[in-house]
């Protein structure tokens, strides 16, 4: 069992001993995820290793575990959304080391007083949303009632609307023309 993920630490010190830190945070404290789920119960378990990474400079390595309750886009129900997601970024603390890193490799800001956890949390967990939440395959929603629309079913769904100024054109004959 893990214990409350502390939020700020000294990254550079735990990477000097290649250290590791792990707990568990309610999805409740993380207000910008918050906007994003149907509700903030639950919490994610978080595991974040620091070490030196090849070549030099800091990095941690990570595994996030949670399940996030969405709003399916289709049936407009709940669902769950297991997220089990291993992540690696570099850490920097100035312009100088952000620009020399190789653009294939994630970095994360540190500021003056350290490292926040829980802001890192949150962003992976934000990362591993989906751009569309839907039930899978198979399931209720993704049967029967509840589909897509193909192009035949909106123009089939489209009727002629009468002309309101379809009476004016009566009035207009050839007699009346100036």
């Amino acid at each position: 069992m893990f214990d409350a993920l502390p939020d700020w630490i000294d990254s550079a010190r735990l990477s000097a001993r290649a250290g590791e830190v792990a707990g568990t945070l309610p999805l409740s404290q993380l207000t910008r995820l918050a906007g994003e789920l149907v509700d903030t119960e639950g919490e994610a378990s978080v595991r974040f290793r620091f070490d030196r990474a090849p070549g030099g400079g800091d990095r941690v390595r990570g595994h996030v575990r949670a399940t996030l309750h969405l709003r399916c886009q289709r049936c407009l129900e709940r669902m769950d959304h297991p997220v089990d997601h291993d992540f690696e970024a570099r850490l920097v603390a100035d312009e100088k080391a952000l620009e020399a890193l190789p653009d294939d490799q994630d970095a994360v800001w540190v500021e003056e007083r350290g490292l926040s956890l829980h802001s890192l949390l949150e962003e992976e967990l934000l990362l591993a949303l989906p751009v569309v939440s839907l039930h899978p395959q198979g399931s209720p929603c993704a049967e029967g009632g509840y589909r897509e629309f193909a192009d035949g079913d909106i123009s089939r769904s489209r009727r002629e609307v009468d002309n309101p100024f379809a009476v004016l054109k009566g009035l207009k004959t050839d007699e009346n023309k100036p």
